[in-house]
């Protein structure tokens, strides 16, 4: 049976195949000690394992292949860096091999040693067509693991979120005030129109927001026009009216330039969600909140800043509309609890942990994930399903936990990497 070098490094790893009585290819004794830790970067699979050969302790590296053959077709042979392997371990021998330095290594070979058990369990997770592989085995495993699993990758999730981060601080030069408004505006986006707010916020710096910061109507049409949503339009209300004439003046003034209005999408959205409405609320959050990344840092308490976001104030006309000249019946025009929250969840704690991983300041990576722990999970079609597999679900920090767990694990199979899919098949 042909198992693959992921499966055989899995194996030898937790120590899934026979362990008494172990022998070389060229016959000498052999006890393990210490396996190694395992390499994801270049050279050996295992590093600094502690083996006994024939009574003599080596310390070393060791190196797994599906075939001896493999190590020829890696060109191992003419890499110095893996003379220091001190065992070859192999499911089949085809072939002798030597190190750079001419010398043979130890073999030994799995396959007459590996409990089928194992692979077969293995084998029923990774070629199964379930939502995710171990859905009928996941109830197997102890809940404690799942949840150590979930805490671990949580902050897996944090440090790739971080990544697009400081990726932008690089780009604007460590202006953190600059990257955040940017990630508010994406934020306010909504996946759909996430990246459609991100070109809009690019487009028009936050000085020039700031520089009219004591004029609403300025501020606002600079939003909205930089939005490509006031081009070459013939409006009939008075309110659009002015936006309309307001950025044709600070658009001369500035020389700005607008994106392109097809890039929003309104389609199958409820109204609420409404590029329009979501921008609306944006103008008053960049109207109403100063020096935004300044108060992230400053503010330990997140119900401060549930009252900033309920207190904002948005234009009346969005009272009675979700798109410009298209009146509807009196609504709210505050952010809902749970958009709140999505704030809290996106931006706010992604940026403190942002900030905590470039300063090397842990009190921020904590704040960030007491943050999350203290926000009420939240509600997907990801979430419920996870739920109906019997995983208790209590706040934030665990779906977005769960919610990575889908996508880099679940999705791509890698149950081998996955602390869950370990328990299962270690259950043999």
């Amino acid at each position: 049976m042909k198992i693959s070098e992921n499966i055989l490094q899995f194996i030898w790893k937790f120590r899934l195949f026979k362990q008494t009585e172990l022998h070389t290819l060229s016959g000498k004794k052999l006890r393990i000690k210490k396996v190694g830790y395992q390499n994801f970067n270049e050279g050996a699979d295992f590093e600094n394992a502690i083996l006994n050969i024939n009574g003599m302790d080596w310390v070393g590296n060791v190196e797994i292949h599906q075939s001896s053959s493999d190590w020829c077709i890696h060109k191992h042979q003419f890499n110095p860096t893996y003379n220091n392997v001190i065992l070859h371990v192999v499911n089949q021998y085809d072939i002798e091999i030597k190190r750079e330095d001419g010398t043979i290594p130890e073999t030994l070979v799995l396959s007459p040693l590996i409990n089928t058990k194992v692979l077969n369990k293995y084998s029923l997770i990774e070629r199964n067509q379930h939502w995710i592989p171990c859905e009928k085995l996941i109830r197997l495993v102890d809940p404690f693991y799942i949840h150590q699993w979930l805490n671990r990758i949580l902050i897996e999730r944090m440090i790739s979120k971080a990544a697009y981060i400081h990726k932008l601080l690089e780009e604007y030069q460590g202006n953190w005030e600059e990257v955040s408004y940017i990630v508010m505006a994406r934020n306010f986006g909504f996946n759909v129109n996430a990246e459609a707010f991100e070109q809009l916020a690019r487009s028009l710096p936050l000085s020039l927001i700031r520089k009219y910061r004591q004029n609403r109507i300025a501020v606002e049409a600079l939003l909205f026009g930089q939005a490509g949503m006031l081009e070459g339009k013939r409006f009939h209300e008075e309110y659009p009216k002015r936006l309309q004439k307001e950025y044709n003046f600070l658009r001369k003034i500035h020389k700005l330039k607008p994106i392109e209005n097809t890039n929003w999408k309104f389609l199958r959205m409820r109204p609420s969600n409404f590029p329009t409405f979501r921008l609306a609320q944006f103008a008053a959050f960049c109207f109403e909140i100063n020096h935004f990344f300044a108060l992230i840092i400053e503010t330990e308490n997140l119900n401060l800043w549930k009252i900033r976001f309920n207190a904002l104030r948005v234009t009346e006309y969005w009272s009675t509309h979700y798109h410009f000249q298209k009146v509807t019946a009196k609504h709210s025009t505050q952010l809902g609890k749970e958009t709140i929250e999505l704030v809290f969840i996106n931006t706010i704690a992604v940026l403190l942990f942002s900030y905590g991983r470039y300063a090397s300041n842990d009190n921020y990576i904590d704040r960030c994930i007491a943050f999350l722990e203290s926000i009420k999970p939240e509600n997907n079609r990801i979430i419920q399903r996870y739920k109906e597999l019997g995983i208790r679900v209590e706040s934030a920090a665990e779906t977005q936990a769960l919610k990575h767990l889908k996508t880099i694990y679940c999705d791509r199979k890698r149950c081998l990497y996955c602390e869950i899919g370990s328990q299962i098949i270690k259950k043999t």
